[in-house]
């Protein structure tokens, strides 16, 4: 017997939330195996045309690892406290509390041999060194939650 389902999470985000949420692209992290076991980088990246982009150098151990391979991305987002204020003790908030998103998007890693002209442009590093391999990744399965008011 299973247990019964609990109430709504009200903190879930939707598909087309979690879409609307990463659409103007900014730093998140890749989350990806490398010999056998659980690595991060994090990574620009942007979304054009249902995809979420980013790029790194041929030969590092990344491109190796990512490409075809089945990833998660993750982009998350908190708001900057008030000015003068910190976390937690701004007006209205509960002290400890904090307020904000975050997104992962799961999928298999393509790598791209020419990037629409569009994510080239818009996709800039800031890690130093020639980053000229492309990658994609679907947003066809998205989650994402919120804190409190994020």
């Amino acid at each position: 017997m299973s247990p019964a389902p609990g109430p709504p999470d009200p903190g879930r985000l939707n598909a087309d939330r979690c879409r609307r949420l990463i659409g103007t692209g900014g730093v998140g992290r890749v989350v990806f195996t490398q010999a056998a076991l659980p690595a991060v980088a994090t990574m620009n990246f942007v979304v054009h045309a249902s995809r979420l982009y980013f790029r790194t150098a041929a030969d590092t151990a990344l491109a190796r690892s990512v490409t075809d391979a089945v990833v998660a991305f993750n982009v998350d987002h908190r708001p900057p406290p008030a000015p003068g204020t910190e976390p937690g003790t701004e007006p209205g908030v509960e002290a400890g509390v904090e307020t904000g998103w975050s997104v992962t998007v799961t999928g298999r890693c393509r790598r791209l041999d020419d990037p629409p002209p569009e994510v080239r442009e818009a996709l800039r590093t800031w890690a130093p060194g020639v980053r000229e391999t492309f990658f994609a990744l679907d947003l066809a399965l998205l989650s994402g939650h919120r804190t409190p008011d994020g």
